[in-house]
This record gives C-alpha cells, structure tokens and sequence, in this order.
C-alpha cells in the first residue's frame, strides 16, 4: 500500500525516515521557514513553520507526517504568520533571546 501525504496538492510518498514535515517538504522542493530546527534549537520554539493540517495550524518541524494528511503550506495568511514570526524571531536574537519555548517545543531553548 502506497503511503502519502498532500502538500499544496502535491502528493508525496512517505518512508520510514520522513520524521517532520520539514524535512518532506524539502524532499519535494517545498521550502518551509525553519529556523530553529536548522539552527539546532528546540523544535517549534521560533514558532515560524506553521502550516495548515488538515484544518489546523500545526509547526512542521515538530509534526511527523501521516498517511492522509492534507498539509498547506503556501497560503496568505500562513505567510503572514510566518513572515511575523521571523521578525520576531530575529529580533530575539539581536536582544540576545533567540526564541521562546512553546508548548509544542521539545523542552528548553535555552539549554
């Protein structure tokens, strides 16, 4: 049996090895911000890489994709979110506090 997800009406196969959304997307050459997760912080704590789910706003770094889901990712408002919380981010780290722990985040930014 073939198992996939749908982002933004793409189908993608998953494997055993596909642990986020993140990572698919960029399998299929679908950029998601995130920069957290690339720059080996707490999963989620930017807050920057929230995508729809299947109606539900979920942050692909800390989501494992499922057989079904149907992820958006290039929507207006999904990129205005995003664009806000890179900003918010960044100005995190020129005040030295690079990003807040959220409640989907693995544990503590800051150790």
């Amino acid at each position: 049996m073939r198992r996939s997800v749908r982002i933004d009406g793409q189908m993608i196969d998953l494997t055993p090895f596909d642990n986020n959304i993140v990572d698919l997307a960029s399998k299929a050459k679908i950029k998601i911000p995130a920069p957290c997760y690339h720059n080996k912080r707490d999963k989620g704590c930017c807050n920057v890489c929230v995508v729809n789910i299947d109606g539900e706003q979920k942050f692909a770094c800390s989501t494992v994709p499922q057989h079904g889901m149907n992820i958006i990712v290039d929507r207006g408002d999904l990129k205005a979110i995003r664009k806000q919380r890179l900003l918010e981010y960044k100005e995190g780290i020129k005040n030295g506090v690079p990003c807040e722990c959220s409640e989907l985040s693995s544990g503590d930014c800051w150790g």
